[in-house]
């Protein structure tokens, strides 16, 4: 058995980073979260390819508005 293209390892780790951003914005789960920054972390750390770069700064992007975006809205408090 031969190793996959290193293209093919790129995108199991973008797709898996998008999956999780996704399910981060349904859930707000800060389990999630933690994984979303392993993974970019991860992309960041073994970026040897422009691919893998660039789809790190993207996502990086994207993930700081998913983040930002779930942050539960505190309610006012009521004057009396």
């Amino acid at each position: 058995m031969s190793a996959p293209p290193p293209h093919s390892t790129h995108e199991i780790v973008i797709a898996a980073t998008l999956w999780l951003m996704h399910r981060y914005q349904q859930t707000g789960c800060k389990k999630l979260a933690r994984m979303v920054e392993q993974h970019l972390r991860w992309m960041q750390v073994g970026a040897s390819s422009p691919v893998l770069s660039n789809a790190c700064q993207r996502l990086s992007f994207e993930w700081r508005a998913v983040s930002c975006a779930a942050q539960p809205v505190l309610p006012q408090p009521t004057l009396h």
